[in-house]
This record gives structure tokens, sequence and C-alpha cells, in this order.
């Protein structure tokens, strides 16, 4: 059985008063054409609008002096109603709004009705079996083949010094530049054309190349 839903009075004269929500629409004030009439200067004629939506019930201010509250908050647009919420009309009026199961054989009074209705008997929730305390599983450790600690991965060995160079690459490297320079050499001594300036050498290379 779904539960119904009421609105329960707390303070004023009138505190315990129940006003049953009957109707999808419902409109509260200290007008006597609202739904539930609530006698109170701090109450606007029309102060607060509960509608139902679905199977939620959805309260909203309604330009009051004096603003609607939910739960010490004051309401800035529409706002979904849940069981035991505290509704504060101005500053002294507080209403619980309370979901119920009803008993089909207890009788309610109507929203204007001004008598007083019992409380209808709600119904106790089956009591849940405690769940059994949690256990954490006993996970064994999955080898790997190693007995103990899983061993560092080694360390590259670092480099203690520079490279020694060996003689062959000395002797290598002076060969080269010897070879270089000899090149460089050469061919500026053939574009200058430079054999007859020393005609005793090119004459001891090649006889008679030079004049004397």
């Amino acid at each position: 059985m779904s539960p119904s839903y009421r609105l329960v009075l707390k303070s004023g004269v009138d505190a315990g008063k129940i006003f049953p929500l009957e109707r999808s629409q419902i409109t509260i004030g200290r007008e006597h054409n609202t739904d539930i009439t609530i006698s109170d200067p701090e109450i606007s004629r029309r102060h607060a609008h509960i509608f139902q939506q679905g199977e939620n019930y959805i309260i909203e201010d309604l330009g009051s002096t004096n603003g609607t509250s939910v739960n010490g908050q004051r309401l800035v647009g529409p706002y979904i109603l849940r069981p035991t919420e505290l509704i504060t009309l101005g500053e002294n009026t507080h209403l619980i709004f309370e979901a119920v199961l009803m008993d089909p054989d207890a009788t309610v009074a109507a929203i204007k009705s001004g008598v007083q209705a019992p409380y209808p008997r709600a119904r106790k929730p089956q009591a849940e079996s405690n769940p059994p305390p949690y256990q954490p599983a006993n996970i064994s450790q999955t080898s790997y083949g190693y007995a103990g600690q899983v061993p560092e991965p080694p360390v590259p060995a670092r480099m203690t010094g520079k490279r020694k160079i060996t003689p062959w690459v000395i002797v290598l490297i002076i060969l080269v530049i010897l070879f270089v320079c000899s090149c460089i050499g050469f061919i500026i001594f053939d574009a200058l054309n430079l054999y007859c300036e020393v005609p005793g050498i090119m004459n001891l290379l090649i006889p008679g190349a030079c004049p004397p």
C-alpha cells in the first residue's frame, strides 16, 4: 500500500492539528477560502502552494511577505518535500510533512474540518535482519617463484671515469691531420702555379721542367 501524506501543525493554539493532503493542488494561507487556513498575522492571505507531481508533493512560496522555509532554508523556487521535513511559514508557524500507511478502518477529518482527527496508526516496519559482520576474504598471496622478498632489478654500473685514448688512436688522428694539411697545401700550390718558383726542387724531381 502506497503511503498517504499529511501536514501536522507544530505551533500555535492549534498545535497537533492534522491536515491530510487529499488533493493534488493545496493552497495555504490566512484567507478563509484557502485549502489550509492558519490564523497567524505573519502569514500572507495566500502564502504557499503544495501540488502533487507523480508520487511527490512539491511546495512553493506564492510571493509571501515573510517567506516560506524548509528545514531552515528559505525557498527560492519549487521544492520536493520529503517525509519528516519541517515547513516554516513566516517566523512562528511550523508544520511537519509526514508519510503514513493509512488504516482503512480509521477516519480522518477533511482539510476544512475544524475537528482534530486522531493520528492514524502507522504500520511498524518489518524488523530487518542484521547482516552478518563483514569478514575479509582470506586471499593467499600468489607465488611468483621467489622466496621472501622480490629481488630488485640490477642497477646499471655507473661510469667511474673517462675512457682512455689508446696510442693508435692518437697516431691515426695525427696522420689524418697531416693528410688534410698536405691536400690543402697541394691545392694552394697548384692553384697559384708555384711549380717553377723554386726551380731547383722541380728540376730535382723532373729534370728540365723549369728553366734555370
